[in-house]
């Protein structure tokens, strides 16, 4: 008896998924799918804008009347071009995608054209290895296929390595033991690195989480949120900036029932006001000015997963009435649209602020604040749990010498600084401080002299006599203080303008282009370490 062979398209999602920016050329897998039937699409999505991107794809095909099944696959990795962390992530998700159809007959293909080259990379030597029957295909835009879009079947035209070999990255790199002579041949930027080892003095609860804890304050918010994912009520987590509530959000939805579903995090502060309802429950074609497509919005994205909403206090007022009521009917009407949506969604928020005192200001409902404080969850400052930051300082400087291939330690005096410091920035503030004393030390101790200046100043004693400069009998590394102390102005200006190179550049007395070539030529490690992405 003759089986019919079900067509799955497996691919990542990418920025020009369904359509490019201002571009009304269909992206790469709306344009593969308008001309090759598949039966069920598998989009892999690293973050919550991917995840949007998939539901418009899927909306924009049912306009099509294309009736492939979309599984949109969460897809969480915290660096979207480590080769490493993409792989093991990718030969998880496929043999899981292999299991659940393992009884049925299919034919499987490979998109390459949508995500970051190391994803691509990756799909393609998954492909490579012999692992799963799959056809490896790559999409020719219009703009090079004289007005067509066209696909290329790459599966037997691309170079060939001994299977036995292939086979045996495919292993290794799942075991965190990458075959980097092989994937350097492939990707030749590819450097490997050893899998990633828990600190031996880290207790990580509960088993599943990220976040290392050692005080009794934060085990206790992880227990609350071990107990909490089990649920599908809201979880209100309360906390000053940069004490992990992001990380908590993600624990509780990984834990729980959800965990295979999309985790959608949005930051309501980051919003514009004008665009809070638009971004939230998304929007018609037309619904206002420079509506050109619609939109899913985060609410349609997060359907059967979780909605995390940062910053929830700085959620516009108008929208606050429409939230409550998408989260006590899980229904709602998109902007500028006649037809209710329903969606299956868990709601976590997190906020700095004082929700009782917005209240009282009149700037955050009561009614909605009573219905997200269900759970609440608060994580302590860095300063009331101390007996973390040694466990903090351990995890991020192994994870440091791994990558780079380096020994740094901190020196005896320096831990001293790091413990007695309050840390208004919290774990965020720790962790860069670290990682930009390692940058700028020469050596594999990290003496205090790295350190920012806010942590040494806030350890010297004040006093009216003029300054004296002493010098240590082993010497200093002159220019490297003086680079900490000239990056330590421009983190500053960068702060003070959210960013804005060009406004940074005038409050330092510098010309925009000498400001972004100081950045590039002389502070990238201290760029990449302090998260200020280059332009």
């Amino acid at each position: 008896m003759y089986v019919m062979s079900r067509k799955i398209l497996i691919t990542f999602v990418g920025m020009k998924d369904p359509y490019p920016t201002d571009d009304e050329i269909p992206g790469p897998i709306f344009s593969l799918v308008k001309i090759r039937p598949f039966d069920e699409l598998y989009l892999l999505c690293s973050n919550a804008g991917a995840v949007e991107r998939a539901k418009d794809l899927e909306n924009e095909l049912r306009g099509e009347h294309i009736p492939a099944r979309i599984n949109i696959v969460d897809f969480p990795i915290t660096d979207v071009i480590s080769y490493e962390e993409i792989w093991q992530r990718l030969e998880s998700v496929l043999a899981t995608i292999d299991q659940t159809m393992s009884s049925q007959t299919n034919e499987w293909s490979f998109l390459l054209d949508s995500g970051t080259p190391q994803m691509k990379s990756c799909l393609f030597l998954a492909g490579k290895t012999g692992a799963y029957k799959t056809r490896i295909l790559q999409g020719i835009p219009p703009c090079y296929a004289q007005g067509t879009y066209r696909v290329r079947d790459i599966t037997d035209a691309t170079p060939s390595l001994p299977v036995q070999r292939l086979r045996h990255a495919h292993q290794t790199l799942f075991q965190g033991e990458p075959d980097s002579g092989l994937l350097r041949e492939l990707v030749p930027e590819f450097q490997a690195r050893p899998a990633e080892k828990a600190p031996p003095t880290a207790n990580m609860v509960p088993a599943q989480s990220t976040i290392v804890a050692k005080s009794h304050g934060l085990i206790d918010a992880l227990a609350r949120a071990e107990r909490a994912a089990k649920y599908r009520e809201p979880v209100l987590i309360l906390g000053e900036t940069g004490t992990g509530k992001t990380m908590l959000a993600r624990t509780i939805h990984d834990q729980s029932p959800r965990a295979d579903s999309p985790f959608i995090e949005l930051n309501c502060s980051a919003i514009p006001e004008g665009l809070a309802e638009s971004t939230l429950f998304g929007h018609e074609r037309g619904a206002f000015t420079g509506a050109d497509r619609s939109k899913s919005g985060a609410l349609r994205s997060a359907d059967k997963g979780t909605l995390f909403l940062d910053e929830i206090g700085d959620l516009p007022l108008f929208v606050q009435a429409k939230l409550l009521k998408a989260i006590e009917e899980q229904r709602f009407y998109p902007v500028g649209s006649d037809r209710e949506v329903s969606v299956d969604v868990r709601l976590i928020a997190a906020t700095n602020s004082d929700l009782k005192r917005k209240i009282d200001q009149g700037t955050f409902r009561r009614d909605l604040y009573e219905r997200l404080n269900v759970i609440a969850i608060t994580i302590p400052p860095l300063r009331e749990r101390t007996q973390d930051i040694e466990a903090l300082i351990h995890k991020t400087l192994t994870q440091w010498n791994q990558a780079y291939g380096e020994r740094k330690y901190l020196s005896n005096d320096a831990i001293k600084l790091l413990m007695q410091y309050t840390w208004p920035g919290n774990v965020r503030e720790l962790l860069n401080a670290v990682r930009s004393a390692a940058a700028i030390s020469l050596h594999d101790e990290i003496i205090p002299d790295y350190l920012p200046g806010d942590i040494r100043a806030a350890h010297q004693p004040e006093t009216s006599e003029p300054l004296r400069i002493d010098l240590p009998e082993t010497g200093i590394d002159l220019r490297a203080r003086m680079l900490q102390t000239e990056w330590e102005y421009v983190a500053r200006a960068l702060r003070e303008t959210n960013g804005n190179r060009e406004a940074a550049a005038r409050l330092l007395g510098l010309t925009g282009h000498s400001f972004r070539k100081a950045l590039k030529e002389r502070f990238s490690s201290f760029v990449q370490s302090e998260g200020w992405d280059e332009e």
